[in-house]
């Protein structure tokens, strides 16, 4: 059985790993946002799916699908990475990979900044937790 010590070194190694998670997936959004080159899109449908939560609700998705045109070919696209706040007709600017114009993301910096912050958050009370833990044996 594991002793107090070792559960709380390994809730703050956790933490770490969580904050670590969070810090690159913040980094590959902000480069979608800031190197892949930016379009308009039309949003032409919004598909919400929702699925038991297993204890007696539902959990709501929502899939939004833009036409836009990159490369000079127009794409009819799932759109990641986005606020789920847009409607049928809305028009929104998004970002697409150049190497696979079919794959389009939220043109906005807020998600990846946001990620950042909670991964740096998480990573540094991990890394203070386990200093504590290892430092004063509590």
């Amino acid at each position: 059985m594991l002793n107090n010590r070792m559960k709380k070194l390994i809730v703050a190694l956790l933490l770490l790993a969580g904050g670590i998670v969070f810090i690159v997936w913040g980094s590959i959004t902000l480069k979608q946002t800031t190197k892949f080159p930016k379009t308009t899109a039309v949003v032409t449908h919004v598909q919400r799916e929702f699925t038991p939560d297993g204890e007696g609700g539902e959990t709501e998705e929502i899939h939004i699908f833009v036409t836009y045109t990159a490369e000079g070919k127009t794409y009819n696209e799932e759109l990641q990475n986005t606020k789920t706040s847009l409607r049928e007709g809305d028009v929104t600017d998004v970002v697409y990979n150049p190497d696979k114009p079919a794959e389009v993301y939220g043109a906005s910096k807020t998600g990846g900044v946001l990620q950042l912050v909670f991964g740096g958050v998480l990573a540094l009370a991990g890394l203070g937790s386990a200093a504590a833990v290892l430092l004063k044996g509590h």
